[in-house]
């Protein structure tokens, strides 16, 4: 592009000299020619006098200039006198145009090219008393010999013209690229340039815009999907090792009373034990299915209006063994409020955060259940008088599988799924979590519809 403008602009410059130079050397040439038209005439005239008064005594003493000549001619077209040529070797003038329109007008003149010598030359005639003729002519150079006798000051001024418009072409050029060249292709928008391509400047930055906006999507795609690999492995990690641990003490129960080891009074108690962790099994494979469900969206997405404190109500009477079991007391307090929701799934969220609570407590410790409105919204808040959490695990509870204290959590049982069923089914009835907790005091989780 500069190399164009640059052309273009050099081009100009040039066109613009030349013809610059023809209309003033054409100029120039009309005004001298006529300039030098009406001087001859006068010259004719005055010299026309002098012979009329003097004849021969003036013409004889008279120097004439190269570029002139006087010829006297007699009224029959003899020529009397000529200062460039010897008369009587020259031919009868009465035919010259010049000669004839003075003879019949007083005045008269022409001017006649020579192809040969490049020249074209001026005649003026005048009449006098005796009815001759004087006749005045003079050399005018065409406008071609003017430029070739003024060839060398032509072709400096063409040099200078040339090596000005290399200089001033160049530094357009660079002038007029450079607001362009300023463009930042990462923010086109901020850059200061011709208003002629703004509406290229400003697509360019809705391009840059949308392709942002597409590398962030691809980007976000690759870190979910590198985000998710890593669960998943993780995930069946877990689900294997929690599979493991009862299927273990199963297989060695199993095995030692297949084998007729264990005496007949402590089968039971050996049952007992393959029944418990059965049961564990069987509440994994739950709570895996559920939160499974609850990915896919596959539980039925039925919502209806449901009283979220007769719902609390009803997991509390379930959850009243347990309770006991541990020496904790549950209470409810709020009121009646409505929450639009599925009750299956609304149902998991109570019990899940009961049951941790019961679970996590300490002998003799209170679990309280609240049901109230937070901003014009429906909430429920499970607090506990329970270990509770250290601060650099909040973030972690609701993980699957996560659990703060491993050696408390064996003690106690469970999944560790709990929390996650909480959070995946607060997200399914778009719901905000809230968890506050301090060590050996006790945990607090706020659920906002």
């Amino acid at each position: 592009m500069k190399n164009r403008i640059f052309k273009g602009v050099f081009l100009v410059a040039i066109l613009t000299w030349v013809a610059c130079l023809a209309l003033i050397m054409g100029a120039l040439y009309i005004q001298y020619s006529g300039e030098s038209e009406r001087e001859l005439r006068n010259e004719a005239y005055l010299v026309a006098r002098a012979v009329e008064s003097s004849g021969m005594d003036y013409l004889g003493d008279l120097s004439v200039s190269e570029d002139h000549r006087i010829t006297w001619i007699g009224k029959d077209g003899t020529v009397r006198f000529d200062s460039s040529a010897d008369e009587d070797d020259m031919e009868n003038h009465s035919d010259r145009p010049e000669v004839r329109e003075a003879m019949r007008t007083g005045f008269g003149e022409d001017s006649r090219y020579s192809e040969t010598l490049a020249e074209k030359t001026m005649y003026c005639a005048v009449r006098i008393e005796d009815n001759s003729v004087v006749r005045i002519s003079q050399v005018h150079f065409t406008i071609f010999t003017l430029l070739l006798n003024l060839l060398e000051p032509i072709l400096f001024v063409l040099l200078m013209a040339v090596v000005l418009s290399l200089l001033l072409a160049s530094r357009i050029a660079k002038k007029i690229v450079k607001p362009i060249n300023d463009i930042d292709p990462e923010f086109p928008e901020k850059t200061e340039t011709y208003e002629e391509i703004r509406p290229l400047v400003n697509k360019i930055a809705e391009q840059n815009k949308a392709l942002n906006i597409r590398i962030s999507k691809l980007q976000t795609d690759v870190d979910e999907k590198t985000r998710e690999a890593d669960f998943r492995k993780e995930f069946t990690a877990n689900v294997s090792h929690e599979l493991k641990t009862p299927l273990t003490s199963i297989s060695g129960f199993a095995e030692i009373i297949k084998n007729g080891i264990v005496k007949s009074e402590d089968i039971p108690r050996f049952a007992g034990r393959i029944y418990d962790e059965a049961q564990r099994l069987i509440q994994l494979v739950e709570d895996i299915i559920k939160l499974s469900q609850l990915d896919e969206k596959q539980i039925a997405a039925h919502k209806e209006r449901l009283d979220l404190y007769l719902t609390c109500e009803d997991v509390i009477r379930t959850l009243e063994t347990a309770a006991e079991e541990r020496d904790v007391k549950v209470k409810l307090t709020g009121r009646h409020i409505y929450v639009e929701a599925v009750g299956q799934i609304l149902s998991e969220i109570v019990y899940n955060l009961c049951d941790n609570a019961i679970k996590y407590n300490k002998t003799g410790g209170t679990v309280t259940v609240s049901v109230f409105e937070e901003a014009g919204r429906p909430a429920l808040t499970v607090s506990d008088t329970g270990i509770g959490i250290p601060e650099e695990d909040l973030d972690r509870v609701f993980e699957r599988f996560y659990r703060v204290n491993k050696s408390h959590s064996k003690e106690i049982g469970g999944t560790g799924l709990g929390l996650s069923i909480v959070k995946h089914g607060a997200a399914y009835h778009d719901a905000r979590i809230r968890i506050d907790s301090k060590l050996n005091l006790g945990t607090s989780i706020t659920i906002v519809f």
